[in-house]
């Protein structure tokens, strides 16, 4: 008997067929994968390490913990690492010193690998924060790589901080010291040749002039600048490196012929550079985009004394003429004129309301910022006269005439917005007969804690300091000798104490109440010296002499300028 096989039934058959064929092929794969391999192949152990830091070997100073690195810029640092391994032996390894940013969000040093060697022997000189020091060992045989981690906090370095600045001549160009003290009240140490130990290089010869450049506080940004002949270049304040010459200040070259640079309302930083003055804005905004050039000089028929009176929290500054002889209010914020917009001369104010006899060349006491009258001639010296935290402060103005015979004292009062020009007092007449030397006097220097208008100044004739005392009254301007130095003694500067702090961190009791003078006695063999000598505090008259001061400071080279530096957040 036959029996029908259906379509369906082969199709079944097929499928039981392709069943066992592909289980045989799976169950070979299986026992082959189970086989013992008998390949050529060569394997190697891996080598575990475990990397610490040898304590026996480190700076107790500088290392925290083993894990932990806290030391001042320029220091030397040496870490030696003790290695723990399963194989081989120390020439195994290859290794590598790297400095990264402690925080995601900010940058790496520019400089991050550092060395290269099995122990770590360098100089920090990164700047001030906090930072991660990264230990890479490699195995050369697997080139598998085990880090050791470190936190590596840097300080300011003390001359980085708060002190005196003092600017020296040198054989084969110029440096400067930096003396850890304020005000004298504690005896600071003396840093030598802090810029040339940080570059290693000197300043230019002839270099003359030092500028601290303050921003606002919570920048925590500051700058120092130097002059030197159809030159100058900044430095950064926390360690002195070369920041910027002063050709890239601009963004097109323009001829360098320095006066002064500063700071007004803690953004805006001024140059006077030919007479003419310029800004640039230094804030959070413009930080983050350098370069941050200079603009453009107010052009005009001016030509601007080397001084600018600003106060806080105004960006109006006033400026003097020396070409046409009266006074020029410029807006920093906005690039003009204020309160006109052309160059007016002797009119870029309302007309005095002081009168004819406001205004009389001897019993006066008033002045016109237009200067229509010829009384302000020559503007020789200005200081501010209170601390630079005061809203609406005075400015010492010192003008002389041509002749050379006639000095007068002007206390002006910078005002917000627009000066009205209604200055009915302020003006001193100082004579030479009651005033020694005034005539031929080199320097001035303005206390800030004596209440405005009159206080006192001092100033500087031969080997001899005077303390003036203004008043009103023909012949009540005296002033009498209140530093004596050796003959032959050249005061080299002479500055009062005005920190620069803010309200909140000033330091009350010796804030303008301490006058500081650096001198040249190689004439009697005293050296080059920097003084302290506090003010009293209620007269304004000097305390102490040449050979009794608050303190003093010998061994210097020659001196040519000195500047206070503030710490920087404060």
């Amino acid at each position: 008997m036959f029996h029908l096989i259906t379509k369906k039934d082969k199709m079944k058959q097929v499928n039981k067929i392709l069943t066992i064929f592909l289980n045989t092929i799976f169950a070979t794969a299986i026992l082959t994968g189970c086989s013992k391999d008998l390949g050529n192949y060569d394997y190697q152990d891996i080598n575990t390490l475990k990397i610490s830091t040898d304590m026996t070997s480190v700076d107790p100073n500088i290392f925290v913990t083993a894990d932990s690195i806290n030391l001042t810029q320029n220091d030397s640092l040496k870490v030696k690492l003790k290695i723990e391994q399963s194989l081989g032996s120390a020439e195994n390894f290859k290794y590598q010193w790297i400095l990264t940013q402690a925080d995601a969000t900010g940058a790496n040093p520019v400089k991050h690998i550092i060395d290269s060697t099995a122990a770590l022997a360098t100089k920090i000189s990164l700047t001030p924060n906090l930072y991660r020091l990264v230990a890479m060992v490699t195995d050369k045989n697997t080139g598998v790589s085990y880090y050791k981690k470190f936190a590596l906090n840097v300080n300011a370095a003390p001359w980085g901080n708060e002190g005196w600045l003092i600017l020296q001549a040198q054989p084969d160009g110029s440096d400067i010291s930096v003396i850890t003290s304020r005000d004298g009240a504690s005896h600071g140490k003396v840093y030598p040749d802090v810029y040339s130990i940080m570059n290693d290089h000197k300043l230019p010869k002839g270099t003359n002039k030092v500028n601290i450049v303050n921003y606002t506080a919570s920048l925590r940004a500051q700058k120092i600048s130097f002059f030197y002949p159809n030159g100058g270049m900044q430095v950064r304040s926390i360690d002195y490196a070369d920041s910027l010459n002063a050709e890239n200040w601009f963004a097109t070259p323009v001829p360098i012929n320095f006066q002064s640079n500063s700071s007004a309302l803690g953004q805006w930083e001024y140059l006077i550079n030919n007479g003419q003055l310029s800004f640039r804005s230094v804030n959070v905004s413009s930080l983050k985009t350098p370069p941050i050039n200079f603009q453009p000089p107010f052009l005009g028929t001016y030509t601007l004394s080397p001084f600018v009176l600003s106060a806080p929290a105004d960006a109006y500054v006033l400026c003097y003429d020396n070409a046409n002889r009266c006074f020029v209010q410029f807006n920093v914020s906005t690039g003009a004129l204020y309160p006109v917009t052309s160059d007016i001369v002797k009119g870029h104010f309302p007309l005095t309301t002081a009168t004819t006899a406001d205004l009389d060349p001897t019993t006066g006491k008033g002045f016109d910022l237009n200067n229509k009258t010829g009384l302000l001639q020559n503007l020789v010296y200005a200081e501010n006269a209170q601390p630079l935290t005061t809203a609406n402060p005075f400015w010492y103005c010192f003008f002389r005439n041509d002749a050379g015979d006639v000095t007068y004292l002007v206390q002006v009062q910078h005002k917000t917005t627009a000066a009205d020009n209604k200055f009915t007092t302020g003006r001193y007449l100082l004579n030479q007969a009651t005033c020694p030397g005034i005539n031929s006097a080199t320097m001035f220097a303005c206390p800030t804690h004596l209440a405005m208008t009159s206080g006192a100044f001092y100033y500087v004739n031969g080997s001899n300091i005077y303390t003036c005392k203004p008043r009103y009254a023909p012949g009540t301007t005296t002033a009498a000798v209140g530093l004596s130095f050796p003959a032959g003694t050249i005061i080299k500067a002479m500055k009062t104490f005005n920190s620069g702090y803010l309200a909140a961190n000033i330091p009350s009791a010796t804030e303008g109440k301490v006058l500081v003078v650096a001198t040249d006695e190689t004439a009697s063999g005293g050296g080059n010296k920097v003084y302290f000598f506090n003010l009293n505090a209620t007269t304004g008259d000097i305390m102490g002499t040449p050979t009794s001061p608050a303190d003093v400071y010998t061994g210097f080279d020659k001196i040519t300028d000195i500047a206070f530096k503030k710490a920087l957040g404060k």
